[in-house]
């Protein structure tokens, strides 16, 4: 049985720390806020925080807040953010302040280049990612080596985010978009299929379960491709890449073999270091596209899981594997957390 099945004493512990993210002091005067931590938005995280006069003294543009959760003697991060756009209103009983929260990530969104920035031919993708935000100023990195190099020079124009710089060498790469973990460090790591990730947490019905047993699961039928092509852009000296990915399993109803037609998805200029590469993009568009045919919406009290982590869930018959694709924290220790899942496909 585990500590987080049982009876709770829980509550959320926000931290001030300074823009090397050494700690500065416990933020008081919180009253309220919210954290979404997603696997579709830009930023990866997001929300706010509402404070009383007794937060003292805050340097908005250099401080960061740690948020955390604990219960039960278990804890964990729900991450490290920037502070932003702070409102303050007044009142007979004094003041209040309404902040916004952003993950560190939004630092090289805000910068570009400045000049035509190019990666030559033969870089190593992941190497040139990190760096990146090295220089934006991001010193806490997660980084899995990578071999894949640039197939050919990539170029990008003056004013581009750097953010959406190292997200396109990644993609090239076979990896994920950088996300942030609990604990603000910046990941960049290699895309896995949802039916090869490890079940992060498992959501059952009965007395020790933690979800309520009311919950949503929609189809979207509509559209859904069971082919994907994509094609790299050639040079004189060497052709482009073209890469693949069909669904041909009849037990799915976007298949080839269940409609008996091809709904095709096509996407040119792609970047991929090589053959492997380019295909696995493909297979990886057409496992997304695929997944939002079921997505699952629950409530329930926190469980450490992130984005893009698989959860399996079993509730009134219905069995099934999830990938995390949002889930809405409320700052309040009564509070239920809301889970988006969408149902593994694996293709």
């Amino acid at each position: 049985m585990s500590a987080l099945d049982s009876h709770r004493q829980a509550g959320y512990t926000v931290t001030l720390l300074d823009w090397g993210d050494c700690v500065v002091r416990r933020l008081d005067g919180v009253t309220g806020g919210n954290v979404t931590l997603s696997n579709s938005t830009r930023l990866r995280a997001s929300g706010s925080l509402n404070l009383t006069e007794a937060c003292g003294d805050v340097d908005w543009m250099t401080q960061r807040a740690r948020i955390e959760y604990t219960a039960n003697g278990v804890s964990w991060g729900l991450g490290v953010f920037l502070l932003s756009a702070p409102t303050r209103s007044y009142s007979e009983v004094g003041s209040t302040w309404s902040v916004d929260l952003s993950s560190p990530l939004a630092v090289p969104d805000a910068d570009c280049v400045d000049s035509t920035f190019t990666v030559k031919a033969g870089s190593n993708l992941v190497g040139v990612a990190a760096d990146i935000l090295y220089e934006s100023g991001l010193e806490h990195l997660s980084v899995t080596p990578s071999t894949a190099t640039a197939s050919s020079d990539m170029i990008y124009d003056p004013g581009k985010s750097k953010l959406t710089i190292v997200n396109e060498l990644l993609a090239a790469a076979g990896y994920w978009s950088a996300y942030p973990d609990g604990a603000g460090q910046i990941h960049l790591d290699p895309y896995t299929r949802p039916a090869a990730r490890a079940v992060a947490y498992d959501f059952r019905e009965g007395a020790r379960s933690i979800h309520l047993p009311e919950w949503e699961r929609e189809q979207d039928m509509a559209a859904v491709p069971n082919k994907v092509v994509f094609v790299s852009q050639g040079s004189a000296e060497k052709a482009g890449l073209v890469g693949v990915a069909v669904n041909s399993d009849p037990s799915s109803p976007f298949s080839y073999p269940s409609r008996g037609r091809w709904v095709v998805e096509t996407r040119t200029g792609v970047e991929a270091a090589d053959q492997e590469s380019i295909t696995t993009q493909a297979r990886r568009r057409l496992i997304d596209v695929s997944t939002p045919s079921a997505s699952i919406t629950i409530q329930h009290m926190p469980v450490p899981i992130q984005p893009n982590q698989v959860v399996g869930f079993t509730s009134q018959g219905h069995v099934a594997k999830g990938v995390v694709k949002e889930i809405e924290y409320t700052l309040d220790p009564t509070a239920l957390v809301k889970t988006k899942l969408l149902e593994v496909t694996d293709l």
